[in-house]
């Protein structure tokens, strides 16, 4: 399981279109010269500074993932992965943080084991979790949680 692109592939589209449309006057020449042929090929280099910003984004949330291997889940994020054998013990919790955003932890019996990246959609993750058998539990006294 992936995160998605969000609204950064609307983004990128709409950074496309404008790159196209801004090299095409320019290249036609249906800019005229002087101050507006520099206003539209800012805007044009803006856009793209844009389409490549969200070239970025969504590479850093597709390294973004979640899976089971057959015996341990494999927790993705941009810097590195984590690995947790799953046991019978194994709790992924859920909760609000200080600004009321979704968190969801794995845990090892007691133990916060891995935390979740909150760019992956919480009914899949809750489905992974569920087909696992893993149960999911509101964390309400937890530090820096609130209750859901």
């Amino acid at each position: 399981m992936r995160a998605g692109v969000g609204r950064w592939g609307r983004r990128l589209v709409v950074a496309a279109v404008l790159v196209v449309l801004g090299a095409g006057a320019l290249l036609a020449e249906a800019v005229p010269e002087g101050i507006p042929r520099v206003i539209a090929s800012l805007l044009t280099l803006a856009a793209f500074g844009l389409g490549a910003a969200s070239v970025a984004v969504i590479t850093v949330r597709w390294r973004t993932s979640v899976r089971f291997d057959g015996e341990s889940l494999v927790v993705r994020d941009p810097l590195g992965a984590r690995v947790v054998p799953v046991t019978d013990r194994d709790i992924l919790g859920r909760g609000l943080d200080s600004a009321l955003t979704p968190t969801y932890w794995l845990f090892d019996g007691e133990r916060r084991a891995v935390p979740i990246s909150p760019d992956l959609d919480p009914v899949r993750l809750e489905g992974l979790a569920y087909s696992l058998g893993i149960p999911i539990v509101d964390i309400d006294d937890a530090p820096g949680f609130r209750r859901l």
